[in-house]
């Protein structure tokens, strides 16, 4: 909590405090979101099939984060700007779990929940600095695209949820065979929802 009022002081000297609200926002929607996918992870971490397991953990992580953030929408969101600077928070909130769950190496028991979730989300080690790179910039796209999107009207959640979904259980089921392949994907879908919520966000300006 300590940490959140610092966060929101630093924005809030920086941005302003009516768009630090709505980072604030995002940040708080990804985390309600992570939160909400615990009782999966309880359950799935049951299943002795670890492809199964790893599945269902992204399909319903990829769906849940999308309702999540739909309602982070119609909370907070008043237009364009609004809307890119919560999906900034958003992307930087779970980019900053990716790294922290990395480099605690999953010692406690949260870390451990936390590893799963990684695992179902493409975070994977990976010795190749580009990896990393490609990843972040991916993630930063997608949840731009996607809060980008539903800014336009909520009847996008499908396209974002759908999107989410395939992304995730591409990376759950094909990561540690095809890292590579699977990371171009993301990025190539990522670049498409980004592009498509910039396109639908100028249409909404314009009419």
């Amino acid at each position: 909590m300590g940490l959140l009022v610092l966060l929101a002081v630093v924005l809030a000297v920086v941005l302003g405090a009516g768009q630090a609200g709505v980072v604030l926002l995002g940040v708080l929607g990804w985390m309600i979101a992570l939160a909400a996918r615990l009782p999966v992870l309880g359950s799935a971490g049951r299943l002795h099939a670890v492809r199964r397991r790893d599945t269902i953990i992204a399909v319903v992580s990829g769906a849940t984060d999308e309702v999540v953030r739909l309602a982070v929408v119609l909370v907070a969101v008043t237009g364009v700007e609004s809307a890119l600077w919560a999906g900034f928070g958003w992307a930087s909130a779970q980019l900053v779990f990716i790294a922290a769950t990395e480099l605690t190496r999953f010692s406690w028991p949260i870390g451990r929940q936390a590893a799963e979730q990684l695992k179902a989300q493409g975070g994977f080690v990976s010795t190749h600095p580009a990896h990393s790179g490609v990843r972040g910039v991916a993630a930063m796209s997608f949840h731009l695209g996607a809060t980008l999107l539903l800014s336009a009207g909520p009847w996008w959640v499908v396209v974002t949820a759908i999107a989410h979904v395939v992304v995730n259980a591409g990376f759950a089921r094909w990561a540690r065979e095809r890292l590579l392949s699977v990371e171009v994907f993301g990025a190539a879908v990522s670049a498409a929802l980004l592009l498509g919520g910039l396109a639908a966000a100028q249409a909404l300006g314009s009419s």
